[in-house]
Parts: C-alpha cells; structure tokens; sequence
C-alpha cells in the first residue's frame, strides 16, 4: 500500500485568501512529496474570496476536497472537526494555512508510518516527553495515527475547543498509554506568521459575546490548562520545568504571562488560577515570587503594549532605534554582517532608520525560497539553506521571534554567530 494510501491531509483555512495560496503553491510544487495525496480543505466559512481561489485549484488538482462550514465555528472548532469528523485513513495531518516546508526528512516520515509509528513529529524534539507536549501545541507538529482518536479522546478534544487547544487531547493520550512516537531530525513545517495572535481563536467572532474566562485567556494559561490532560504527575511537572517558550527560565515566561495578564487580559484571576493550580510546590514559589517582581516593579512595562499590538513604529521610536543601530554599528566594526528577516520589521527599519554604517553583505528569509528576488532594499538576497555555505561574521535578525530562526538555523547547520535583534535593546527586550 502506498503512503498516500494511508495519509490522511486536512487543511484549515479562515480569511487568508493569500496565505492560503502560498501555501498550496508549496503543496502542490513539483518537490512536493504530498502533491498527489488526498487533501481535504475544511473552509470555516471564509468571505474573503477563499472558496474562489479552492475552487480554482481543484480544477488543477483533483485530488482536492473542498468543505465550506455554514458558518464560523471559531478556530478551536474548526481543529477538532478536522480530527474527528473528516479522517478516513490510517493516518492523519492537519495543517494550517500559513506555513512553509521544507521536505529534505520527508523519507523519514514514510518510514516511520510504515513502522507503524503512533505519532511522528514533522519538527526535531530536543528534551524527550516535555519537548513533545510543547511542540505539538504547533497543530501541523503531529502526524496521528486514527485508531487513537477514541471516544475518550474526542471528548477531551471537544473540551479542549474553549481553551485554545483541543489537540493537546490527542498527544496527551500517546503519552498516558507510553505509546511509539518518532520525530524527525530536520523541521519539516515552518511556522508562518500569526498577525494579532491573541485573537487568533476567535477570529470573525463579537468578542463582547464570549465569557470573560474565553475571551481573556491566551497561549499560557490554555497551556497550563491542557497539560493536565497528562495523568502522571511527575510527567507534568517535567513539562512544566523545561517550559521556557521563548523566555530564559520558567520565571522569566511567569513575569511574561503576569505583564501580559496585567496589560492585556484586563488582569484576569482564571487565567493566573488555571497556571497555579497545575505547579508544584517550587513551581509555585517561582510563580508568586515572579507575580511580586512586576507587581512591586517601578519599571515601565509599557513597551509591551506596543510589542503587543505591533505597532513598530511606534515601538522603534520608544526605545530610541537608531541610536542602538549606531552603538551596533561601532560594536561590528569591519564585521560581515547578514540580515535575517524581510518582513514588516525590516520594511519599518529600512524605510525609518539608517543602516549604512553596517557592512551588510545579505539578507536571508524563508520567503526568498518562494519568491525569485535576487535583492530586496538593494542587497543581495539569500535563501536559508544557502547560509551555510556562506561567509559572514554575525547574523541580525530583524524580526520579533527570533528563537525560532535559531532553532530553524541550527537545525539547518549554521553556526550560532547570532547577536540579539537589531531591533532589540538591553533596556526594553521583547518577550513572546
């Protein structure tokens, strides 16, 4: 039987008419290995010219399905009809409809399947159980093989639906039962970018009319939340340890969540509830030492307020850019410098603020494996899997999430010759 035989694909789609393209075009490019698989695309009621464009492709490729929602169950919903109404083979992969791929590990995959693997990771684990439980909150993350999605489970992943994760159900379940889970050694998704992420769950949706405990919770707390799916409680407490998030140490991802809680979440009490009821005794010291470290603070977290909208400019602007640009400049004297990042960041940086002084050799990004610019602002574009085979002294990056750059670059074999972003400065750092 081949793989196509026994994979299943789900691509869910909401309002991103030009993501969506991107992505099919990465599908269905002729070094697609899935180009010929059956791929169900689940519409969650898009008014945006989406069931034009879908329509379009499944004249090109018959291979596609196409499922229009009546109306917009919201993100979470959509995620679990993916997984439990739809799937009809073996296997099943759902995918969103705003990241890129890279196939080089793809015959891993395949090999895992045929060894009858429960779950295979499409992205490289580092830290064994709490690397898998953090990973597969990425939904694209997993592979799942069907006969584990059980009455148990669905009704876990349909409670999941109100905290943001209803598909942590189904990893949860792999591990409670210590079940065959292989991961690759090479990223295959790429994570795309989300535009106001705290909203990406209720998108299309009067926020007024959701709960409060709905409408305020984000990444952190519906984290906690679903780590409680995982019945060992030492296992728990190891997710919890190694979870960092983009942040040095677990206190430092607490004085994110309280800074965010207290900015933007109007100070909701759930969402500090949700994460302290799953700490342990330590955990918990770390939690409320961190809660008093902001609260007693006199320091001007208002910098978040501005990350947190995206508001560059204005961000830019607050922590005196060019200025940090130009100490940068005097640091990296006769320095090759290579950029990394194309997106709105650099369009503000290059467009506000003088980088002459930097002896910039190129500029890398994801979207240059897509697109055939050779230049972009006047210098020499680079594809990421060309930067090894470079010479340069120092990467900037000029985009917010840089820790997964770096982990994507590592993982490609480049040198870790990074310094923080150039849009970053020691007195106001951007968390994520």
């Amino acid at each position: 039987m081949e793989l196509k035989d026994k994979l299943e694909i789900i691509l869910i789609t909401y309002n991103r008419c030009d993501c969506l393209k991107a992505t099919l075009d990465e599908i269905f490019a002729d070094n697609s290995p899935i180009k010929d698989f059956d791929i169900t695309i689940l519409d969650n009621s898009s008014t945006d010219g989406t069931e034009e464009l879908i329509e379009s492709y499944k004249e090109k490729y018959p291979n596609i399905k196409h499922i229009k929602n009546k109306i917009n169950i919201g993100g979470c919903a959509n995620i679990a009809k993916a997984l439990v109404e739809i799937p009809n083979k073996d296997y099943v992969w759902v995918l969103c409809d705003n990241d890129t791929y890279d196939w080089s590990s793809w015959h891993e995959v395949k090999k895992a399947i045929e060894e009858e693997c429960d779950v295979i990771l499409t992205r490289k684990i580092q830290n064994g159980v709490s690397d898998i439980f953090y990973e597969s909150a990425f939904l694209p993350s997993c592979i799942y093989r069907t006969k584990n999605i059980t009455s148990e489970v669905v009704q876990n992943i349909y409670d999941g639906i109100r905290i943001l994760f209803p598909h942590l159900a189904l990893i949860a379940k792999n591990i409670n039962d210590n079940n065959k889970i292989y991961s690759v050694s090479k990223d295959i998704v790429i994570i795309g970018k989300n535009q106001n992420q705290n909203l990406a769950f209720t998108r299309g949706n009067d926020r007024d009319s959701i709960p409060p405990s709905r409408r305020y919770i984000f990444w952190s707390p519906a984290y906690f939340q679903s780590i409680e799916l995982v019945k060992d409680k030492k296992t728990r407490e190891e997710i919890i340890d190694n979870l960092r998030h983009y942040h040095k140490s677990l206190f430092d991802l607490f004085k994110s969540v309280v800074i965010k809680n207290e900015l933007h979440f109007n100070k909701c009490f759930n969402n500090y509830f949700q994460i302290f009821r799953m700490l342990n005794f330590s955990q918990k010291l770390k939690f409320i030492f961190a809660y008093l470290s902001v609260k007693l603070s006199s320091k001007d977290y208002s910098f978040y307020e501005i990350a947190s909208s995206s508001d560059w400019e204005k961000y830019f602007e607050k922590i005196e850019e060019q200025k940090y640009i130009d100490k940068l400049s005097k640091k990296l004297k006769n320095k090759k410098v290579l950029l990394y990042g194309a997106g709105i960041c650099a369009e503000i940086l290059f467009k506000n603020y003088d980088l002459s002084k930097l002896n910039i050799t190129g500029i890398s990004d994801k979207k240059f494996e897509r697109e055939n610019e050779k230049e972009y602002k006047g210098i020499k574009t680079v594809k990421p899997n060309e930067l090894k085979d470079l010479e340069y002294d120092v990467i900037l990056f000029t985009l917010k999430l840089y820790k997964k750059i770096e982990k994507s670059l590592k993982n490609s074999g480049v040198d870790k010759k990074t310094y923080p972003l150039i849009k970053k400065s020691n007195k106001y750092p951007v968390r994520s």
